[in-house]
């Protein structure tokens, strides 16, 4: 009921404050903190943790809505660390990056395979002021991928888990973004698409 009456409260209060369900404490989230920050020069409180590892489900507004987190069994590997990356400098640089790369590697009409959806994504990020690793092309941003390869998260939470990064132009951007995934939870919630 938060998601769908008071949304701004629900992003900032818990979306993106507080220790992450993934951290036995707040000491060891805040070491996590100034490791990625260290690594990628950015201030510590740029960086936060999103996704299941935070609330400890997912609120994506997609089929695995309410999945739980998981620390990883024999059937089941641990859920991915996401980060949201909140630096305007640093944004720019992966964003031009890309788009230097699309402009020399990339005709719209002549897209296929893999890089169709990968673009696709990589457009409709843009309208959040986003980038994610996920659609980054394997030839760019490579001081990004081996700063994130470098940090060792189980040293961090004790468990080992994939790390994937959302790096965002401000915060407003953030915002935004958190905004239009509660929007269309509830809408789906509503039209029955989506369990309560």
């Amino acid at each position: 009921q938060e998601a769908c009456c008071r949304p701004q409260r629900l992003i900032n209060d818990l979306l993106i404050n507080g220790t992450p369900a993934a951290f036995a404490e707040y000491v060891k989230y805040c070491d996590f903190l100034e490791d990625v920050g260290d690594r990628i020069g950015v201030h510590p409180r740029s960086v936060f943790v999103r996704g299941s590892c935070k609330i400890g489900f997912s609120v994506a507004p997609r089929p695995k809505v309410w999945t739980a987190m998981s620390n990883g069994s024999a059937t089941l590997r641990p859920s991915d660390l996401d980060l949201a990356i909140v630096d305007v400098d640093y944004f720019h640089r992966i964003d031009t990056e890309v788009q230097q790369w699309e402009e020399t590697n990339l005709k719209g009409e002549y897209l296929q395979g893999q890089l169709s959806p990968q673009y696709v994504r990589r457009q409709q990020d843009r309208h959040y002021n986003c980038c994610r690793d996920e659609g980054l092309p394997r030839v760019v941003c490579v001081h990004h991928k081996d700063a994130m390869a470098k940090i060792r998260v189980e040293d961090h939470c004790g468990i080992r888990r994939r790390l994937n990064a959302f790096i965002f132009r401000d915060w407003w951007s953030v915002r935004c973004r958190y905004e239009y995934d509660l929007r269309q939870l509830c809408e789906g919630i509503e039209a029955g698409r989506l369990t309560p």
